[in-house]
């Protein structure tokens, strides 16, 4: 795959008539990119060629496979609080703790959500996947941006200064995204950078002391350290890239590179009176596929609230009775077979991933700033 630049996340118009915007966010992902080949080469066995490249400034002249050969899909739950067995229940208000501001939410599938209520009663649920690396960006470079999304989404009375540290720099855990609602992604290492090193580590193979290649989800994840062996996203994310990589193809992300809310079964979704909740999931930013953003709540004109929602007869009491329905997905791209035959190397220490989830959230561990940023 060659292309001419990096789209923001969804095709969203977010740098519309602004061209020099446009260049400077293909740039800073373009760095990402560079950052992710850098560490497959320092990974690889001398001799290596890494498998994962930049389509931009290192665009693949060989064909690709058919677009469905990248997509990789998992559950938008939060695995860890899924259960365990008879006697330990899914613990949905583990994964759903009162919001606080300055708090970040413990939900780690690249899928994160805010609950409205009313009297008691859920009114709506916000649905975000768009990472915070992207805000940063637009606070850097486009501020008047950032607080027109935040009053369009979240409430009109934000004020650009909310959304700020001392200094200018970015609050990712301001209180409109964390107290008040949900604009992106707040979970340290749900962001683009964490996603683009762990397509680009999970093309390197790798083997046990023993000479085994490592070929299995979860076992794959603990040994290239590339991702949080505890998560539904990472091991299925990993290990599909993983097995392209072992078919000796060149490896990279679709553009525009994104976590995207895939689709909402919601066939198990009942009202009161027995009708399906049609209409009830509202892609509110970005696109069918390529969601970014959505609200569950009742069309206008519906007597009914969330909360009168039954999923297989069980009522909505949380926002995570919802995300257990949600498919989330990541796409890549990968060429036709090529003669590239990297040798499985040993099991890795601390990715740049696992370092900027193990960083406190002002801490050194964060995303380079690149394209001038």
């Amino acid at each position: 795959m060659k292309i001419t630049r990096f789209d923001p996340p969804g095709n969203n118009t977010d740098f519309a008539g602004t061209a020099a915007l446009a260049k400077k966010w293909s740039s800073h992902m373009s760095g990402y990119f560079d950052q992710g080949v850098q560490s497959v080469r320092q990974k690889l066995a001398a001799g290596g060629t890494p498998q994962f490249y930049n389509p931009v400034t290192s665009g693949s002249a060989a064909p690709d496979v058919a677009g469905s050969a990248g997509v990789i899909t998992w559950n938008g739950f939060p695995r860890k609080f899924l259960s365990t067995g008879p006697g330990v229940p899914t613990d949905f208000a583990g994964a759903e703790p009162a919001p606080t501001a300055g708090s970040a939410r413990p939900q780690d599938e690249y899928l994160e959500w805010f609950v409205k209520k009313a009297a008691g009663k859920i009114t709506s649920i916000q649905f975000t996947c768009e990472g915070w690396d992207y805000y940063e960006f637009l606070n850097d470079n486009a501020p008047n941006v950032l607080l027109g999304l935040y009053q369009q989404f979240i409430s009109p009375a934000v004020k650009l200064t909310d959304l700020q540290r001392a200094g200018g720099r970015y609050n990712r855990l301001n209180k409109w995204n964390t107290k008040s609602g949900a604009m992106h992604l707040t979970e340290t290492a749900n962001n683009l950078f964490a996603e683009v090193i762990l397509g680009a580590e999970a093309t390197v193979r790798r083997k046990r002391p023993n000479g085994q290649e490592v070929v299995s989800a979860i076992p794959l994840t603990r040994c290239a350290g590339f991702g949080d062996a505890t998560r539904n996203s990472d091991p299925a994310i990993g290990v599909a890239v993983n097995a392209l990589a072992r078919q000796g193809r060149m490896i990279t992300l679709a553009n525009p590179v994104g976590l995207y809310i895939d689709s909402l079964d919601d066939s198990a979704f009942r009202l009161p009176d027995g009708s399906p909740t049609t209409g009830w999931f509202q892609i509110v930013r970005g696109s069918a596929g390529l969601t970014l953003r959505a609200v569950f709540a009742p069309p206008p004109g519906s007597p009914f609230k969330v909360s009168d929602v039954k999923i297989g007869g069980v009522p909505v009491t949380f926002g995570g009775h919802i995300a257990q329905h949600i498919t989330m997905k990541l796409v890549g791209v990968a060429s036709v077979s090529q003669t590239v035959q990297n040798a499985p190397v040993p099991c890795a220490g601390v990715s740049p991933v696992a370092a900027l989830a193990a960083a406190p959230e002002a801490g050194p561990a964060r995303p380079p700033r690149r394209g001038g940023n």
